[in-house]
């Protein structure tokens, strides 16, 4: 089965081996569009994919696994970046939270959404993109969303990004990129093929130039909320 999604803004074509990978991209799946570059895989390349998780799985779940590897190798060269976070929007600006799987990022993304209300719009709950060839970097919302589900097809300028430690006490400081790469570095895809590892690179490069990073150490209470908000957007904490 073929057919071809916008994500990061790109027209991309797949070309499925089960339909259920067309129902998994619903959201992003467009018509009468030349495609910026084409992916396709065979079914030994899917079924290789298990040998790489921990839990099985059945074959259209690895399918979307296979898929995303084929989409952010070759997203590099087209200036975007896979990076691992949640990812939210506030009066048309973007916020990404990062931090290793378990850490609490998607709770403290939950704390916003209780706290300030309908002003706060889910991007990407798990795997955003995040452009960088323009004047303005945006972080966009995919349909690998987590177990929570979080997605939707829209991006937002990315204004700032939220590494989340857990803490006992609320605070938050700006780092610089020398202790800000090193994090970062564990959270974004590194393709194996040695271009797209160099531009990879050199994209982190313009990410920390352009994107101010926080350190978030942080408890699940609304002075936490108001910790990063305020530091964020540079605006005061009003519930």
């Amino acid at each position: 089965m073929t057919f071809t999604v916008q994500l990061a803004d790109k027209y991309i074509q797949i070309q499925s081996i089960t339909p259920e990978l067309f129902d998994f991209f619903q959201d992003y799946v467009v018509g009468g569009r030349n495609p910026d570059f084409s992916i396709s895989w065979t079914k030994e390349e899917v079924e290789s994919e298990q040998t790489l998780c921990e839990t099985t799985f059945s074959f259209s779940y690895l399918e979307t696994l296979v898929a995303l590897r084929k989409i952010a190798d070759c997203l590099p060269s087209e200036g975007r970046l896979l990076l691992h976070g949640a990812s939210i929007s506030y009066e048309n600006k973007g916020y990404l939270f990062t931090a290793p799987s378990g850490t609490g990022k998607s709770t403290h993304i939950r704390l916003w959404h209780k706290h300030l209300g309908k002003k706060v719009e889910i991007v990407n709950g798990d795997k955003p993109f995040v452009s960088l060839d323009g004047e303005t970097p945006y972080i966009y919302g995919t349909p690998w969303a987590g177990k929570e589900g979080w997605q939707r097809n829209c991006r937002a300028p990315l204004s700032g990004i939220c590494i989340v430690q857990r803490g006992e006490t609320n605070s938050i400081r700006k780092i610089d990129a020398s202790e800000a790469l090193p994090i970062l570095f564990k959270q974004i895809y590194l393709p194996k093929e040695a271009k797209s590892l160099d531009q990879t690179l050199a994209l982190m490069d313009v990410l920390l130039k352009k994107i101010p990073v926080y350190l978030l150490q942080c408890d699940i209470s609304e002075e936490a909320v108001k910790c990063s908000f305020e530091t964020l957007t540079g605006l005061p904490y009003r519930p």
